[in-house]
Protein backbone atom coordinates (compact mmCIF):
# COMPACT_ATOMS: atom_id res chain seq x y z
CA UNK A 1 0.00 0.00 0.00
CA UNK A 2 2.88 2.42 0.89
CA UNK A 3 4.14 1.65 -2.90
CA UNK A 4 0.89 2.46 -4.34
CA UNK A 5 0.66 5.25 -2.24
CA UNK A 6 4.34 7.22 -3.19
CA UNK A 7 3.75 6.02 -6.58
CA UNK A 8 0.63 8.43 -6.88
CA UNK A 9 2.49 10.91 -5.46
CA UNK A 10 5.08 10.53 -7.74
CA UNK A 11 2.79 10.75 -10.97
CA UNK A 12 0.87 13.68 -9.39
CA UNK A 13 4.31 15.69 -8.75
CA UNK A 14 5.04 14.37 -12.60
CA UNK A 15 1.57 15.76 -13.80
CA UNK A 16 1.56 18.90 -12.25
CA UNK A 17 5.24 19.44 -13.41
CA UNK A 18 3.87 18.77 -17.00
CA UNK A 19 -0.15 20.32 -16.60
CA UNK A 20 1.99 23.58 -17.71
CA UNK A 21 2.55 22.60 -21.06
CA UNK A 22 1.24 25.73 -23.54
CA UNK A 23 -1.89 24.79 -25.03
CA UNK A 24 -1.87 22.91 -28.12
CA UNK A 25 -0.72 23.85 -31.46
CA UNK A 26 0.48 26.63 -30.06
CA UNK A 27 4.28 26.86 -30.37
CA UNK A 28 6.55 26.18 -33.49
CA UNK A 29 10.03 26.00 -33.68
CA UNK A 30 12.80 25.41 -36.03
CA UNK A 31 16.01 25.25 -34.87
CA UNK A 32 19.69 24.28 -37.13
CA UNK A 33 23.51 23.35 -35.99
CA UNK A 34 23.49 27.07 -33.89
CA UNK A 35 20.36 29.11 -34.34
CA UNK A 36 16.78 28.61 -33.51
CA UNK A 37 13.40 30.42 -34.39
CA UNK A 38 10.59 29.96 -32.51
CA UNK A 39 6.70 31.08 -33.40
CA UNK A 40 4.13 31.61 -30.36
CA UNK A 41 0.29 32.24 -30.94
CA UNK A 42 -0.14 35.01 -29.65
CA UNK A 43 -4.17 34.21 -29.02
CA UNK A 44 -3.62 30.41 -27.72
CA UNK A 45 -6.98 29.88 -27.36
CA UNK A 46 -8.73 32.64 -30.08
CA UNK A 47 -10.69 34.14 -27.38
CA UNK A 48 -9.06 37.56 -27.80
CA UNK A 49 -6.78 37.01 -24.12
CA UNK A 50 -3.60 37.73 -26.12
CA UNK A 51 -0.38 36.80 -24.30
CA UNK A 52 1.86 39.61 -22.66
CA UNK A 53 5.56 39.78 -24.37
CA UNK A 54 7.07 40.76 -21.18
CA UNK A 55 5.71 37.51 -19.45
CA UNK A 56 7.28 35.33 -22.21
CA UNK A 57 10.74 33.96 -22.76
CA UNK A 58 12.89 31.20 -24.40
CA UNK A 59 15.79 30.25 -21.59
CA UNK A 60 16.91 33.81 -20.92
CA UNK A 61 16.22 35.58 -24.13
CA UNK A 62 13.32 37.75 -24.30
CA UNK A 63 10.71 38.04 -27.36
CA UNK A 64 12.69 39.35 -30.20
CA UNK A 65 9.54 40.74 -32.36
CA UNK A 66 6.19 40.93 -31.86
CA UNK A 67 5.59 42.06 -35.41
CA UNK A 68 7.73 39.69 -37.65
CA UNK A 69 4.64 37.38 -38.14
CA UNK A 70 1.16 38.47 -38.01
CA UNK A 71 -0.39 36.85 -35.03
CA UNK A 72 2.60 35.04 -33.76
CA UNK A 73 5.17 36.39 -31.10
CA UNK A 74 8.79 35.56 -32.38
CA UNK A 75 12.04 34.77 -30.66
CA UNK A 76 15.49 34.46 -33.04
CA UNK A 77 18.46 33.91 -31.37
CA UNK A 78 21.14 31.77 -31.94
CA UNK A 79 21.73 28.80 -29.44
CA UNK A 80 24.24 30.76 -26.95
CA UNK A 81 21.95 33.54 -26.58
CA UNK A 82 19.73 31.64 -24.59
CA UNK A 83 21.38 29.52 -22.62
CA UNK A 84 20.69 26.57 -24.23
CA UNK A 85 22.22 23.37 -21.80
CA UNK A 86 23.67 20.54 -23.03
CA UNK A 87 23.55 16.76 -23.16
CA UNK A 88 25.07 14.16 -25.04
CA UNK A 89 23.34 10.88 -26.49
CA UNK A 90 26.03 9.14 -28.26
CA UNK A 91 27.32 11.18 -31.02
CA UNK A 92 24.10 13.45 -30.67
CA UNK A 93 24.02 16.34 -28.45
CA UNK A 94 21.03 17.47 -27.32
CA UNK A 95 20.69 21.12 -26.70
CA UNK A 96 17.73 21.97 -24.50
CA UNK A 97 15.72 25.16 -22.48
CA UNK A 98 12.34 26.19 -21.51
CA UNK A 99 9.71 28.38 -23.17
CA UNK A 100 8.43 29.98 -20.25
CA UNK A 101 5.28 32.20 -19.67
CA UNK A 102 4.76 33.63 -16.10
CA UNK A 103 1.90 36.36 -16.57
CA UNK A 104 1.56 39.39 -14.14
CA UNK A 105 -1.18 38.17 -11.59
CA UNK A 106 -2.29 41.74 -11.23
CA UNK A 107 -2.32 42.18 -15.39
CA UNK A 108 -6.12 41.97 -16.85
CA UNK A 109 -6.81 41.40 -20.63
CA UNK A 110 -4.44 38.66 -20.82
CA UNK A 111 -3.73 35.29 -21.40
CA UNK A 112 -3.80 34.47 -17.77
CA UNK A 113 -2.64 30.60 -17.46
CA UNK A 114 0.94 30.26 -17.22
CA UNK A 115 2.55 27.40 -18.97
CA UNK A 116 5.89 25.97 -19.73
CA UNK A 117 7.21 24.13 -22.81
CA UNK A 118 10.32 22.49 -23.26
CA UNK A 119 12.21 23.21 -26.56
CA UNK A 120 14.96 20.76 -27.61
CA UNK A 121 17.05 20.74 -30.56
CA UNK A 122 19.90 17.97 -31.68
CA UNK A 123 22.87 18.25 -33.72
CA UNK A 124 25.21 16.15 -34.83
CA UNK A 125 28.53 17.66 -33.78
CA UNK A 126 31.59 15.96 -34.44
CA UNK A 127 32.84 14.46 -31.64
CA UNK A 128 36.10 13.20 -33.38
CA UNK A 129 39.32 15.38 -32.42
CA UNK A 130 41.97 16.80 -34.58
CA UNK A 131 44.80 14.44 -34.89
CA UNK A 132 48.19 16.00 -33.74
CA UNK A 133 52.01 15.61 -33.89
CA UNK A 134 53.16 12.91 -30.91
CA UNK A 135 55.94 14.56 -30.21
CA UNK A 136 56.03 18.52 -29.45
CA UNK A 137 59.45 20.16 -29.15
CA UNK A 138 60.46 23.49 -27.72
CA UNK A 139 63.82 25.46 -28.37
CA UNK A 140 64.97 25.99 -24.72
CA UNK A 141 67.85 27.40 -22.86
CA UNK A 142 68.94 26.46 -19.47
CA UNK A 143 67.13 23.66 -17.53
CA UNK A 144 64.59 22.92 -15.16
CA UNK A 145 61.41 20.73 -14.58
CA UNK A 146 57.95 22.04 -15.58
CA UNK A 147 55.15 22.25 -13.37
CA UNK A 148 51.22 21.93 -14.42
CA UNK A 149 48.88 23.15 -12.08
CA UNK A 150 44.91 24.25 -12.68
CA UNK A 151 42.83 26.45 -10.34
CA UNK A 152 38.96 26.97 -10.51
CA UNK A 153 38.41 30.71 -10.36
CA UNK A 154 35.88 33.11 -9.80
CA UNK A 155 33.63 34.67 -12.14
CA UNK A 156 36.53 37.85 -12.40
CA UNK A 157 39.31 35.60 -12.55
CA UNK A 158 40.45 38.00 -9.19
CA UNK A 159 40.66 34.70 -6.79
CA UNK A 160 39.88 30.82 -7.13
CA UNK A 161 37.22 29.39 -5.85
CA UNK A 162 36.57 25.83 -3.87
CA UNK A 163 33.60 24.77 -6.34
CA UNK A 164 33.55 21.72 -7.75
CA UNK A 165 29.82 20.94 -8.41
CA UNK A 166 28.41 23.15 -10.64
CA UNK A 167 24.74 23.23 -12.67
CA UNK A 168 24.22 22.33 -16.04
CA UNK A 169 24.50 25.18 -18.25
CA UNK A 170 26.11 27.82 -15.47
CA UNK A 171 29.98 28.70 -16.35
CA UNK A 172 33.21 27.48 -15.42
CA UNK A 173 35.57 30.00 -15.02
CA UNK A 174 39.16 27.75 -15.23
CA UNK A 175 42.48 28.95 -15.39
CA UNK A 176 45.66 26.50 -16.20
CA UNK A 177 49.41 27.48 -15.24
CA UNK A 178 52.89 26.45 -15.99
CA UNK A 179 55.79 27.11 -13.74
CA UNK A 180 58.92 27.05 -16.26
CA UNK A 181 61.81 27.79 -13.32
CA UNK A 182 64.69 28.19 -15.03
CA UNK A 183 63.83 27.93 -18.62
CA UNK A 184 63.77 30.51 -20.73
CA UNK A 185 60.23 32.35 -21.40
CA UNK A 186 57.90 29.50 -22.77
CA UNK A 187 54.40 30.08 -23.49
CA UNK A 188 51.59 27.63 -22.80
CA UNK A 189 48.71 26.84 -25.31
CA UNK A 190 45.83 24.26 -25.00
CA UNK A 191 46.12 22.04 -28.21
CA UNK A 192 43.18 20.33 -27.35
CA UNK A 193 39.93 19.77 -24.46
CA UNK A 194 37.94 17.07 -24.40
CA UNK A 195 34.62 16.92 -22.22
CA UNK A 196 34.36 13.13 -21.22
CA UNK A 197 31.98 10.92 -18.55
CA UNK A 198 35.70 9.04 -17.41
CA UNK A 199 39.10 10.10 -16.80
CA UNK A 200 40.52 7.66 -19.49
CA UNK A 201 39.28 8.65 -22.93
CA UNK A 202 39.79 5.36 -23.96
CA UNK A 203 36.96 3.47 -21.52
CA UNK A 204 34.37 5.68 -22.77
CA UNK A 205 32.34 5.86 -25.91
CA UNK A 206 31.03 8.90 -24.94
CA UNK A 207 33.21 12.35 -25.55
CA UNK A 208 32.93 16.28 -26.43
CA UNK A 209 35.64 18.09 -28.15
CA UNK A 210 35.75 21.58 -26.30
CA UNK A 211 38.81 22.66 -28.35
CA UNK A 212 40.81 21.20 -31.52
CA UNK A 213 42.68 22.04 -34.28
CA UNK A 214 45.82 23.59 -32.57
CA UNK A 215 43.74 25.65 -30.20
CA UNK A 216 40.44 26.62 -31.60
CA UNK A 217 38.00 26.72 -28.98
CA UNK A 218 35.18 25.66 -31.61
CA UNK A 219 32.63 25.17 -28.55
CA UNK A 220 31.99 28.66 -28.51
CA UNK A 221 30.27 28.16 -32.10
CA UNK A 222 27.39 27.21 -29.92
CA UNK A 223 27.73 28.25 -26.39
CA UNK A 224 29.29 30.83 -24.67
CA UNK A 225 33.03 29.28 -24.21
CA UNK A 226 36.44 31.79 -25.09
CA UNK A 227 39.64 32.24 -24.13
CA UNK A 228 39.98 34.90 -21.47
CA UNK A 229 42.39 38.31 -21.35
CA UNK A 230 45.06 39.11 -20.83
CA UNK A 231 47.01 37.18 -22.61
CA UNK A 232 49.78 35.68 -19.87
CA UNK A 233 52.57 33.41 -21.22
CA UNK A 234 52.25 31.03 -18.28
CA UNK A 235 48.84 30.95 -18.13
CA UNK A 236 45.69 30.25 -19.94
CA UNK A 237 41.94 31.31 -18.78
CA UNK A 238 39.03 29.88 -20.60
CA UNK A 239 35.42 30.19 -19.90
CA UNK A 240 32.67 27.21 -21.22
CA UNK A 241 29.60 26.10 -19.60
CA UNK A 242 28.90 23.11 -17.59
CA UNK A 243 27.49 20.39 -19.60
CA UNK A 244 26.89 16.50 -18.62
CA UNK A 245 26.16 12.81 -20.12
CA UNK A 246 23.07 10.82 -20.42
CA UNK A 247 23.73 8.85 -17.30
CA UNK A 248 26.23 10.35 -15.98
CA UNK A 249 26.11 13.34 -13.10
CA UNK A 250 30.13 13.33 -12.99
CA UNK A 251 32.56 14.63 -16.17
CA UNK A 252 36.36 14.84 -16.75
CA UNK A 253 38.41 17.26 -18.80
CA UNK A 254 41.16 15.99 -20.83
CA UNK A 255 43.94 18.96 -21.76
CA UNK A 256 46.57 18.58 -24.04
CA UNK A 257 48.95 20.73 -23.65
CA UNK A 258 51.83 22.57 -25.27
CA UNK A 259 55.02 24.38 -24.09
CA UNK A 260 56.94 26.33 -26.76
CA UNK A 261 58.90 29.13 -27.60
CA UNK A 262 56.50 31.99 -27.62
CA UNK A 263 58.19 33.63 -30.68
CA UNK A 264 58.55 30.31 -32.73
CA UNK A 265 54.89 29.25 -31.85
CA UNK A 266 53.42 29.35 -35.25
CA UNK A 267 50.20 27.15 -35.70
CA UNK A 268 49.96 26.72 -32.00
CA UNK A 269 47.15 29.10 -30.95
CA UNK A 270 44.56 30.59 -28.43
CA UNK A 271 41.12 31.34 -30.79
CA UNK A 272 38.03 32.59 -29.61
CA UNK A 273 34.67 32.88 -31.53
CA UNK A 274 33.67 36.27 -31.37
CA UNK A 275 30.12 36.21 -32.04
CA UNK A 276 29.51 39.83 -32.31
CA UNK A 277 31.05 39.60 -36.11
CA UNK A 278 30.86 36.05 -36.63
CA UNK A 279 34.80 35.38 -36.55
CA UNK A 280 37.71 34.08 -34.65
CA UNK A 281 39.75 36.21 -32.82
CA UNK A 282 43.73 35.32 -31.54
CA UNK A 283 43.99 35.82 -27.74
CA UNK A 284 46.14 38.86 -27.45
CA UNK A 285 45.98 39.96 -30.89
CA UNK A 286 42.70 40.49 -32.61
CA UNK A 287 44.13 41.49 -35.76
CA UNK A 288 45.70 38.74 -36.46
CA UNK A 289 44.43 36.12 -39.24
CA UNK A 290 46.32 33.06 -37.59
CA UNK A 291 42.64 31.77 -36.80
CA UNK A 292 40.87 32.00 -39.77
CA UNK A 293 41.86 28.51 -40.25
CA UNK A 294 39.44 27.07 -37.39
CA UNK A 295 36.78 26.45 -39.30
CA UNK A 296 38.84 23.95 -41.82
CA UNK A 297 42.11 22.48 -41.02
CA UNK A 298 44.77 24.54 -38.98
CA UNK A 299 48.61 22.64 -39.41
CA UNK A 300 51.66 23.55 -38.04
CA UNK A 301 54.81 25.16 -39.81
CA UNK A 302 56.91 23.45 -41.88
CA UNK A 303 59.68 24.57 -39.44
CA UNK A 304 57.81 23.06 -36.03
CA UNK A 305 58.56 19.75 -38.00
CA UNK A 306 61.93 20.47 -38.65
CA UNK A 307 62.58 21.35 -35.42
CA UNK A 308 60.79 18.07 -33.82
CA UNK A 309 62.78 16.07 -36.35
CA UNK A 310 66.22 17.25 -35.08
CA UNK A 311 65.60 17.76 -31.31
CA UNK A 312 64.84 14.67 -28.66
CA UNK A 313 65.32 15.82 -25.64
CA UNK A 314 63.35 19.08 -25.39
CA UNK A 315 59.71 18.32 -26.45
CA UNK A 316 57.30 19.17 -24.04
CA UNK A 317 53.80 17.96 -24.15
CA UNK A 318 51.83 17.42 -21.33
CA UNK A 319 48.34 15.31 -20.54
CA UNK A 320 46.34 16.81 -17.62
CA UNK A 321 42.76 15.48 -16.69
CA UNK A 322 40.77 17.37 -14.46
CA UNK A 323 37.72 15.97 -12.08
CA UNK A 324 35.67 14.63 -11.59
CA UNK A 325 32.90 17.59 -11.44
CA UNK A 326 29.87 17.10 -10.80
CA UNK A 327 26.90 18.83 -12.88
CA UNK A 328 23.41 18.85 -11.38
CA UNK A 329 20.59 19.27 -13.68
CA UNK A 330 18.19 22.39 -12.41
CA UNK A 331 15.39 21.29 -10.29
CA UNK A 332 12.58 23.59 -10.85
CA UNK A 333 12.95 24.03 -14.71
CA UNK A 334 9.84 21.23 -15.31
CA UNK A 335 12.00 18.93 -17.36
CA UNK A 336 12.35 15.18 -17.24
CA UNK A 337 15.51 13.85 -18.34
CA UNK A 338 15.61 10.24 -19.40
CA UNK A 339 16.72 8.51 -16.94
CA UNK A 340 13.40 9.80 -14.85
CA UNK A 341 11.41 8.40 -17.77
CA UNK A 342 13.12 5.12 -17.19
CA UNK A 343 12.47 4.96 -13.60
CA UNK A 344 8.96 6.27 -13.73
CA UNK A 345 8.42 3.25 -16.60
CA UNK A 346 10.15 0.33 -13.84
CA UNK A 347 7.71 1.95 -10.99
CA UNK A 348 4.78 1.02 -13.26
CA UNK A 349 6.19 -2.37 -14.26
CA UNK A 350 6.77 -3.06 -10.72
CA UNK A 351 3.25 -2.32 -9.12
CA UNK A 352 -0.06 -3.06 -10.25
CA UNK A 353 -1.41 0.48 -10.45
CA UNK A 354 -4.85 1.06 -9.39
CA UNK A 355 -7.39 2.88 -11.13
CA UNK A 356 -7.24 5.96 -9.53
CA UNK A 357 -3.78 6.87 -10.49
CA UNK A 358 -4.96 5.22 -14.10
CA UNK A 359 -5.59 8.88 -15.40
CA UNK A 360 -2.52 10.00 -14.25
CA UNK A 361 -0.44 7.46 -15.75
CA UNK A 362 -1.63 7.80 -19.14
CA UNK A 363 -1.24 11.61 -19.21
CA UNK A 364 2.09 10.88 -18.25
CA UNK A 365 2.37 8.24 -20.90
CA UNK A 366 1.03 10.56 -23.61
CA UNK A 367 3.53 13.51 -23.01
CA UNK A 368 6.68 11.34 -22.57
CA UNK A 369 5.53 10.17 -26.40
CA UNK A 370 5.34 14.14 -27.19
CA UNK A 371 8.72 14.86 -25.95
CA UNK A 372 9.71 11.89 -27.92
CA UNK A 373 8.15 13.25 -30.89
CA UNK A 374 9.60 16.22 -30.70
CA UNK A 375 12.97 15.12 -30.36
CA UNK A 376 12.96 12.69 -33.62
CA UNK A 377 11.09 15.82 -35.48
CA UNK A 378 14.29 17.83 -34.38
CA UNK A 379 16.72 15.33 -35.46
CA UNK A 380 15.29 14.79 -38.65
CA UNK A 381 15.17 18.90 -39.34
CA UNK A 382 18.77 18.57 -39.02
CA UNK A 383 19.80 15.75 -40.92
CA UNK A 384 17.58 17.03 -43.88
CA UNK A 385 19.29 20.60 -43.69
CA UNK A 386 22.94 21.27 -43.32
CA UNK A 387 21.91 25.25 -42.12
CA UNK A 388 18.85 26.04 -42.70
CA UNK A 389 17.75 29.80 -42.95
CA UNK A 390 17.16 31.18 -39.62
CA UNK A 391 13.60 32.42 -40.94
CA UNK A 392 12.59 29.34 -42.89
CA UNK A 393 10.13 28.52 -39.70
CA UNK A 394 8.71 31.62 -40.17
CA UNK A 395 8.17 30.65 -44.19
CA UNK A 396 6.74 27.51 -43.04
CA UNK A 397 4.20 28.95 -40.45
CA UNK A 398 2.94 31.66 -42.61
CA UNK A 399 2.21 28.63 -45.13
CA UNK A 400 0.20 26.91 -42.31
CA UNK A 401 -2.02 29.56 -42.06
Amino acid sequence: MEKHVGLVLWLSWVTYLAGQDAPQNTVFYQCNRTSISVAVKSDPLKNRMLLDPRSLSLGKCPVSSTTALQGFLVFEYKLYDCGFSRMVFGNLVKFFTDLVYRPDAAAVNVFPQPFRKQIICLSNISMIPTPIETTVVVQESGAGHLDFSFQIMNDDFSAPSDIKEFFLGSLIFLAISVETANHMPLQLFVDEAIVAPTNNLSDSEKHYVLINNHGCLVDGKVASSRFVEPLQLDTIRLTFPAMKFVGNDEVYLHFKLIVWDPKTANGLKACSYLREINRWQLLGNPQSDLCSCCDSTCKLSSRRKRDTEDKSDAGIIHTMVLGPFKIHSPSANGSANASNESKALEAVSAFRIPPVVGALFLELAVLVMLLLGVAVYSRSANQDCKEPDKHLLITDVNKSL
